[in-house]
């Protein structure tokens, strides 16, 4: 199978943000993300247009020509960004309101001014995802479920969860989850409970060589992209397959990567 996708890619090892076609490494183009540290999340929020979340805050560009034509930098922490139908801004980070160790999630109206604040104690948090009327956060070795106030309502939890790195509940109200250093995807049924987990290191060839399983995204068809990270800095593009690509039930289909041009794939945003 030749795989055939369109996508945004992160690549942390770089700092780089590239327009890919895998099946034309020719096509695209590359930025530098040195004025955008620690780009990263990726939003479609409209036709050419994506959010992307880095450091301080975010930025919108444009998915032909990689001009930004938008920026909002302003913190220091933040990790998740997600812009809702309603053209609120969900902005989520460490410390973002001026404490000290606190998880925030700031809400920002269509002129970006922050019109409410969420806050919980933590140390640790990654990508953001709403559910329902509340959020999915990332916190290392858990999926913290909370209602829109930061206060919990469910732990999901796997053996192996390291810096797990996004959950994301689905149509059925299945949670699908990437556990970061884990290298597995796990899901979770729509009571909490962990129906099974695939990707892992016994469930692929060791050509794939699965490290930091990162941002992932459920196809319009129910297959899976999942990123691969291979560590920090320039010269990792060779250690294993940087996009794996699963069916619904987690089985193997087909991966991709451009040693040449991308050393760590940490985030995924398929056209």
């Amino acid at each position: 199978m030749t795989l055939a996708l369109r996508f945004l890619a992160i690549d942390e090892g770089r700092q780089r943000l590239h327009l890919v076609d895998t099946q034309d490494p020719a096509f695209g183009w590359q930025r530098d993300l040195a004025d955008f540290p620690l780009a990263r999340d990726l939003q479609r929020i409209g036709p050419g247009r994506v959010l992307v979340g880095f450091e301080r805050g975010f930025f919108e560009i444009d998915t032909g020509s990689g001009e930004i034509v938008r920026t909002c930098d302003r913190w220091t922490g933040v990790t998740a960004v997600r812009r809702l139908d309603d053209g609120t801004t969900l902005v989520t980070g460490m410390n973002l309101d001026g404490g000290d160790n606190s998880i925030d999630v700031l809400t920002l109206d269509a002129d970006l001014r922050v019109i409410a604040t969420a806050r919980r104690d933590g140390d640790y948090v990654r990508l953001m995802r709403p559910a329902g009327d509340g959020y999915l956060l990332c916190t290392n070795d858990h999926i913290l479920e909370t209602d829109a106030a930061l206060r919990p309502r469910r732990r999901l939890a796997a053996p192996g969860f390291e810096h797990a790195w996004k959950a994301e509940r689905l149509a059925d109200g299945a949670t699908l989850v990437a556990a970061g250093y884990g290298a597995f995807m796990a899901r979770f049924d729509a009571d909490g409970r962990l129906v099974h987990t695939f990707g892992g290191r016994d469930a692929v060839t060791e050509t794939v060589a699965p490290f930091f399983y990162a941002t992932f995204q459920v196809l319009d068809d129910g297959r899976i992209a999942v990123a691969n990270w291979q560590g920090h800095g320039p010269d990792n593009g060779h250690k294993g397959r940087q996009l794996l690509v699963f069916d619904a039930d987690g089985t193997l289909l087909d991966t991709w990567s451009d040693p040449m041009r991308i050393s760590s794939l940490q985030g995924i945003l398929v056209l």
